[in-house]
């Protein structure tokens, strides 16, 4: 039996819905790799919350940093928050569990319970990582388990427009662009999603090379390219 040809006939509600699930997972993931670094040194006042939130295009009404970093972490009324995209990767999650499995399933479920707790305790900086952890395994499970092509690899689109986007907003990791988005092409074209070549070719082509991804206009553009494959949930 060749199990690269195995697919599961789906909904275009579950093919979003596995989209975000790997898109919510990996800004719980990104984002928590960042800010545990600035939740561990924040008496040093020296991280500029305001400029954070315009590279991410999202709301800013903190009042100084130690407000951003109690209610970026925890608070489920903002909408932004990691709590908030924990929670969403478990409520896509759940609707998922008949096509992910209960194992994958599990680890989701574990690292928002991990991310739940770490608002009371008394070393939050171990729980941030156990939800990196787990995430991973999820992440792991997904690869390791799920045998049909289109399931997993709709996930890691999710997962690789995520990453690029968060990579290309903070202009941090730019030596690894390029071999995201040539990951994030690999994805694609291994899903029944139907793939615009020539916007497969300008993410995988002159635009992430390593010399011109610098520019601002070309990130822009591709923002632009990686964000538009899918409507916003």
């Amino acid at each position: 039996m060749d199990f690269s040809e195995i697919t599961t006939p789906l909904t275009l509600k579950q093919v979003d819905s596995l989209y975000w699930l790997g898109r919510y997972a990996e800004r719980v993931l990104s984002t928590l790799r960042v800010f545990m670094r600035v939740y561990d040194s924040q008496l040093d006042n020296n991280f500029d919350f305001s400029e954070y939130c315009q590279n991410l295009d999202i709301y800013n009404g903190f009042t100084d940093l130690k407000d951003f970093c109690n209610r970026y972490a925890f608070d489920k009324s903002y909408a932004s928050s990691i709590s908030c995209s924990m929670m969403r990767a478990y409520d896509n999650a759940i609707m998922l569990r008949d096509i992910i499995g209960s194992e994958a399933l599990s680890y989701i479920e574990m690292a928002q319970r991990t991310l739940l707790d770490s608002e009371f305790s008394r070393t939050p900086m171990l729980m941030f990582q156990k939800v990196i952890d787990y995430i991973m395994g999820f992440y792991g499970v997904i690869s390791d388990t799920i045998i049909d092509r289109n399931i997993r690899n709709i996930i890691l689109c999710g997962h690789g427009v995520e990453r690029l986007d968060f990579y290309l907003r903070l202009g941090i990791n730019e030596n690894k662009v390029q071999f995201e988005c040539r990951r994030l092409a690999q994805a694609f074209s291994y899903t029944d999603i139907s793939v615009d070549k020539f916007t497969i070719s300008k993410i995988c082509g002159e635009l992430c090379e390593a010399d011109n991804v610098q520019d601002y206009a070309d990130k822009m553009l591709l923002l632009q390219l990686i964000d538009g494959y899918f409507v916003s949930q």
